[in-house]
């Protein structure tokens, strides 16, 4: 599943991959694995702030982006971890 995550994680910004060193983009890729891994292990409450958690995430890369570009990729994240804790994605199976 790890694989999974980091391609996720890795399209997840590729829209604004040109305009990040790499050494940011490497960063940011992280830290996006990072979470969904946090995800895949625990589950989340109804009132968890995923757009908070997005921006937190990417803030690091914030100055490199224009403000549309900074709103798409955190909707891009937002969603793509609404997605992944809606889902049975990571978690066991009950026995």
């Amino acid at each position: 599943m790890q694989a999974e995550i980091a391609k996720l994680a890795e399209r997840i910004v590729e829209p604004v991959a040109a305009n990040l060193a790499m050494q940011e983009l490497e960063h940011v890729v992280e830290r996006i694995r990072g979470a969904f891994e946090q995800f895949a292990k625990r589950r989340t409450t109804a009132d968890t702030d995923f757009e908070n958690i997005a921006i937190n995430i990417l803030e690091p890369v914030q100055p490199r982006l224009s403000a549309a570009e900074f709103t798409r990729i955190v909707d891009r994240l937002r969603g793509a971890m609404v997605g992944f804790c809606q889902s049975d994605w990571g978690q066991s199976p009950a026995y």
